[in-house]
C-alpha cells in the first residue's frame, strides 16, 4: 500500500475528483484553504498581496491500483503544465 499526499489549485478541484472517480479510490483524508509556497510557485496566502490557495488530499491506495493511480496523476498533472499540482508518495507499512 501506498500513501499519497496530494497538493493542488483549489481551482483544479473537479480535475483532482475525477482522478480519485476512475482510480476507484474509495477514500481520502481532504484539508482545505492550505496556504504555502512551492519550490517553484508563487505563494497562495489567501490575502490582497497573494491571492489564491491550495487543497490537500491524503490518499491510502491498495497495490493493485498504485501504478494506475500514479499515472492518471501524472497524466493531470502535465495536462496542467506541471503547475498547480504536487504529489508525494511513500509506503504505508502499516494500518490499524
Amino acid at each position: 500500500m501506498k500513501m499519497f499526499l496530494i497538493i493542488y489549485d483549489v481551482v483544479f478541484e473537479e480535475e483532482v475528483m475525477e482522478v480519485m472517480a476512475k482510480c476507484c479510490v474509495p477514500g481520502y483524508t481532504k484539508w482545505e484553504r492550505v496556504l504555502g509556497k512551492g519550490k517553484r510557485s508563487d505563494p497562495k496566502l489567501d490575502n490582497a498581496v497573494w491571492p489564491g490557495y491550495n487543497s490537500a488530499m491524503l490518499v491510502a491506495v491498495e497495490t493493485e491500483s498504485e501504478e494506475l493511480f500514479y499515472s492518471s496523476l501524472c497524466n493531470l498533472c502535465e495536462r496542467l503544465g506541471h503547475k498547480s499540482l504536487k504529489v508525494f508518495s511513500w509506503a504505508s507499512e502499516r494500518v490499524i
